[in-house]
């Protein structure tokens, strides 16, 4: 038996996995691999709260009022994208998460109902704070003010703590 032909394959292979390798560790990752995971924000229960700080259109105009909804986070631990979904929200109740390199967490929603330019959109950012994350946010809709259709805008202080723990 000649071994020779065995011994060459097996030297073939040696030299492209060491070649790959080497490829490798001087590349940067493919596009679609996962992003370094982040420890800061699991699925779980959390409430969420926000203080009007400011608003434009009358309806939300009593600066310092308080509405707090209960906040189900879905999603793979350790991923830096997030859904949340507010269980007592009419207007907001769909948000996409995303956890940044600093561990905050940024969120957006598209009011629920609504479609075309007078859909409303909702944002905030939040950071660590204590076991918790606090930050501010805005939200932004169409309403009927008087014959004319205006642009709302709301700004809050925010609050996602979980309390499932």
């Amino acid at each position: 038996m000649n071994s020779r032909p065995f011994l060459a394959l097996l030297a073939g292979i040696a030299t492209a996995s060491a070649a790959g390798l080497a490829i490798a560790q001087g590349s940067a990752p493919p596009a679609d691999a996962p992003s370094t995971p982040q420890t800061v924000l699991g699925p779980g229960l959390y409430v969420f709260q926000t203080r009007i700080t400011a608003a434009t259109c009358g309806d939300a105009d009593r600066t310092g009022d308080v509405t707090s909804y209960y906040a189900a986070i879905d999603g793979i631990p350790g991923s830096r994208q997030m859904r949340m979904g507010l269980l007592n929200s009419r207007f907001w109740p769909s948000w996409t998460l995303n956890v940044t390199a600093s561990d905050h967490v940024v969120g957006d929603a598209d009011q629920e109902g609504v479609t075309g330019p007078h859909r409303g959109h909702s944002h905030f950012d939040v950071g660590p704070d204590n076991g918790r994350f606090t930050g501010q946010g805005t939200r932004e809709y169409s309403r009927q003010v008087g014959t004319e259709t205006a642009r709302c805008r709301v700004t809050y202080d925010a609050l996602l703590k979980r309390i499932d723990r």
